[in-house]
């Protein structure tokens, strides 16, 4: 993995840039990320808004009329994307180009996409001062069919009811993708106001992946945002509970066959603890990778789930193990992946486990250098709590965990919420 340089500077209230440059790809990737605080209409409000944006502007009113700019920039490409970060909603504007390096008669192709850009998101096609109806309504349906679809996905389904439940009065619970109520609300005045606000209150991270010429992107980005009125509210701090009050059992019943069981619990542990390296390390070898304590034992030798793996969130400070199951199978598995925890309380963590674990996190710290979206989506939540370490920082740091550290970590590791999605009784 060779060194790459990274950069950030603040261009305006509330405004970052950040540069990670990488000479590996002939593409060059560069994403807006609006930030705010996670709730029901923040979500909604930004699940529809993302989509709207790429149907036109001031200077290419159709979606073909912005296809036909984005294909004459060698097939660049314009996308958008909703995300739950922490229990903030993060609303992202993307464009993926060719690097003007490969370009055949020399055009500038960063500059025909960055206007692009620019013009979907600062300039969109609001006839009579708001969105388009028909646009508006058109993405609406587009948006409520994605939603109700969640629940053809079962083990995303139990997955998303689970935190629901585990942090019902908590803004974690809330849906990255909005609701139906909201969604159906949203008139194109709403969303147009909507809008405005996101341009004036939210925190704004920018970051450009590749080959930049940092000093006029950053001048570009003053001219840019040089008329906006911002009034930036900060982001509410993200609640993290060290303990839960009690363990809470839900149970949900449906026409299916195979169960999906989720077990949440609370960690103690977050990214901005020290501890964070040793937490991951941990998750790795008790759920993280094929040759994890759960996977083994639960999956490989004892034949009691399909498939199974823990998952933590250390913005949250939070932790899911999910299996699925026959349904019968639920009450063992529950007592199996709870013993697999107390092995590595007791240190019962061989050589072979910790370093396949440790690894597995190293390739794929590795692989992020391969996808800029994901290093750019690996970068957010770190610059937004202040802690702007590269993949090689969190490397050098993966190496020195100990299987003492491990063992620390797991103690604080405790069970809140079992949600069982299962099959209706005979």
């Amino acid at each position: 993995m060779n060194q790459v340089k990274t950069g950030r500077e603040e261009i305006g209230e509330g405004i970052f840039a950040n540069f990670v440059e990488n000479d590996r790809f002939k593409t060059n990737y560069v994403t807006f990320y609006f930030v705010m605080p996670l709730t029901a209409y923040n979500a909604s409000a930004g699940t529809l808004l993302s989509r709207v944006l790429l149907r036109g502007c001031e200077k290419y009113p159709t979606q073909r009329e912005m296809n036909r700019v984005l294909d004459h920039a060698f097939d660049a490409a314009l996308d958008s994307d909703t995300e739950r970060v922490g229990e903030w909603h993060a609303v992202s504007l993307q464009l993926t180009m060719l690097d003007d390096a490969f370009s055949f008669g020399g055009e500038d192709i960063t500059s025909e996409g960055m206007d692009l850009l620019e013009e979907a998101l600062m300039r969109p096609y609001l006839p009579n001062g708001a969105f388009d109806p028909d646009y508006v309504e058109s993405e609406r349906c587009l948006a409520l069919d994605e939603l109700a679809s969640r629940i053809n996905n079962k083990a995303r389904y139990a997955r998303s009811r689970m935190f629901e439940h585990m942090c019902r009065l908590e803004p974690y619970s809330v849906c990255p993708q909005g609701d139906r109520r909201n969604l159906k609300l949203l008139t194109p005045e709403a969303l147009t106001e909507y809008y405005r606000t996101l341009l004036r209150e939210s925190r704004m991270e920018i970051f450009f992946v590749g080959r930049f010429d940092r000093e006029a992107c950053t001048a570009r980005l003053k001219r840019m945002f040089a008329h906006a009125e911002r009034k930036v509210k900060p982001l509410p701090e993200i609640s993290v509970r060290i303990k839960p009050r009690s363990v809470r059992e839900v149970t949900e019943r449906m026409d299916i066959r195979q169960a999906n069981l989720v077990m949440g619990f609370r960690t103690a542990c977050t990214v901005q603890d020290k501890a964070s390296a040793a937490f991951s390390v941990y998750n790795g070898v008790l759920g993280g990778s094929l040759t994890s304590k759960l996977f083994c034992h639960l999956r490989e030798k004892m034949s009691l789930c399909y498939s199974v793996a823990s998952i933590p969130d250390l913005l949250k400070g939070v932790m899911l193990i999910y299996a699925g199951i026959a349904p019968e199978n639920r009450d063992v598995a529950i007592r199996e992946a709870m013993g697999q925890m107390d092995e590595i309380c007791r240190g019962n963590i061989s050589d072979e486990e910790l370093e396949s674990a440790r690894n597995a996190l190293l390739n794929a710290l590795r692989g992020l250098e391969d996808n800029p979206a994901a290093l750019a989506e690996w970068y957010l939540p770190r610059v937004l709590t202040g802690r702007f370490e590269t993949p090689y920082d969190v490397i050098a740091r993966l190496e020195r965990v100990t299987r003492e550290d491990v063992v620390a970590v797991s103690k604080n590791v405790r069970l809140d919420t079992v949600y069982t999605l299962t099959a209706k009784e005979a």
